[in-house]
């Protein structure tokens, strides 16, 4: 949900139905003291902390990244590109697993000062870590924050499922199982077989 903050910005606020917490800023997060092997992130003013992700979690961000690089290579249209800062609002600032961006549109919403993304992508990709904390961040916290901001699509890669369910804006989720062929309206021609993603 959205919460008024002042009579002209507002923050996405996912927990704003519990006690009033102090906000913090995407400035606050950059200068307190940090642990280099965690992400720090930022969702409605509260901060997300989580740890370095499970070899799965890495494989798998790898095989999407070859895949897209191999399409990318032949249709060299953007970038595929690894835990990038996304800053949507002072109040919001995450980083995804993989993004999807075109060249014209990271012209757009690349801060040269900071090197993040002041904006959204044309795809985000998250993979899911086990524990319905995680689930609930991915699926339902993220998915509404990157719907707020304007994300045309965001895929969430599910290790235990060996699935992928793709949002698009405006229209319902749809899941890709193992005997399925994945397929996006971002890159003509792109394929990406459940199956070999999750071979062992």
């Amino acid at each position: 949900m959205l919460e008024q903050v002042t009579t002209t910005q507002y923050v996405f606020c996912p927990l704003a139905d519990e006690e009033k917490r102090e906000l913090y800023t995407n400035e606050y997060v950059k200068k307190m003291a940090r642990d280099e092997f965690s992400h720090y992130e930022l969702i409605g003013g509260e901060i997300i902390v989580s740890t370095a992700p499970r070899y799965i979690h890495q494989l798998l961000s790898m095989r999407i990244a070859i895949q897209f690089s191999k399409y990318l290579e032949k249709n060299p249209i953007g970038e595929i590109l690894a835990t990038p800062g996304l800053i949507f609002s002072d109040y919001d600032g995450v980083i995804p697993d993989l993004i999807f961006i075109t060249h014209e549109r990271r012209d757009e919403i690349l801060d040269e000062t900071d090197g993040k993304f002041h904006g959204a992508p044309e795809l985000v990709i998250e993979i899911l870590s086990p524990g319905r904390v995680n689930a609930r961040r991915d699926l339902s916290i993220k998915r509404e924050l990157y719907e707020i901001f304007g994300v045309p699509e965001y895929w969430v890669v599910k290790p235990q499922q060996k699935e992928i369910e793709i949002f698009q804006l405006g229209k319902a989720s749809k899941i890709y199982t193992e005997n399925e062929i994945l397929k996006t309206t971002f890159l003509p021609k792109f394929k990406l077989k459940i199956e070999q993603l999750f071979a062992s």
